[in-house]
């Protein structure tokens, strides 16, 4: 079981080109991933960088399961030349009908997903539901607004935007998925997104991978060591 569901999540990536990558997760169970959270970087074409954040309804081998149908399908669409707007509208689609053939109503996930150009100059993404992305640079820290609705949720193609920023050198990328944002304190307060870009601000000179470790690790201690729910992060810095 630990190697298929190894295969799934697939090698720790920590350098592409003019790139330093940093994932991290954590389980309700501990270090063993089987569920629905899952942080994907995948490098094709003549230099392209997508990257996913994405956070599948449910819990064990049927959101793995789901999860895995989402990896492969965003790398197809990401390699066949699709921009991160008609990657997700596509996604959304086999979601919807895969659902419908499989008969599975609770199959919905929120996702970040972006794809940075080979020139490192720019990055285009799509929102879909998951508000706790950021972008963190010389002129500060951005939330990166949500563009379009949770996958799954409607067949639309029109309700999935997408936006285009510009990187410079030092900017950093971090998303986290909700099991971050939600993990509560002995007094039942939740730690909330912003706490996230908190600490890749304090720790902006360390290394990505170090980065992603301690925002995990944060919530963790922070939940008294009893999440409820999964937790991954993705933090990207440009070099």
């Amino acid at each position: 079981m630990r190697r298929i569901v190894g295969n799934l999540y697939g090698p720790q990536v920590c350098h592409l080109p003019g790139l330093d990558i940093g994932r991290a997760y954590r389980g309700t169970e501990g270090e063993f991933r089987l569920g629905g959270d899952i942080v994907d970087v995948f490098h094709y074409g003549t230099g392209y960088t997508s990257l996913a954040v994405l956070d599948i309804s449910g819990h064990g081998a049927p959101a793995a399961r789901n999860a895995g149908l989402v990896k492969h399908a965003l790398r197809a669409y990401a390699s066949r030349g699709f921009d991160a707007r008609d990657c997700v509208r596509a996604l959304n689609r086999l979601c919807i009908e895969n659902s419908a053939f499989e008969a599975d109503e609770e199959f919905f996930a929120t996702l970040f997903f972006a794809i940075i150009e080979p020139s490192r100059r720019t990055m285009q993404y799509v929102s879909a539901g998951h508000d706790a992305a950021f972008l963190i640079a010389r002129q500060g820290v951005q939330a990166l607004r949500v563009t379009g609705p949770i996958i799954g949720l409607t067949d639309s193609d029109a309700e999935f935007d997408h936006s285009v920023i510009g990187l410079d050198a030092g900017s950093i990328v971090a998303a986290v998925t909700d099991g971050f944002s939600e993990a509560r304190n002995a007094s039942g307060v939740f730690l909330g997104a912003g706490a996230f870009a908190d600490i890749i601000v304090r720790l902006q000179a360390c290394d990505a991978e170090r980065q992603a470790d301690e925002a995990i690790r944060h919530a963790y201690e922070y939940s008294n060591k009893l999440l409820h729910d999964d937790v991954a992060a993705l933090v990207v810095k440009v070099l």
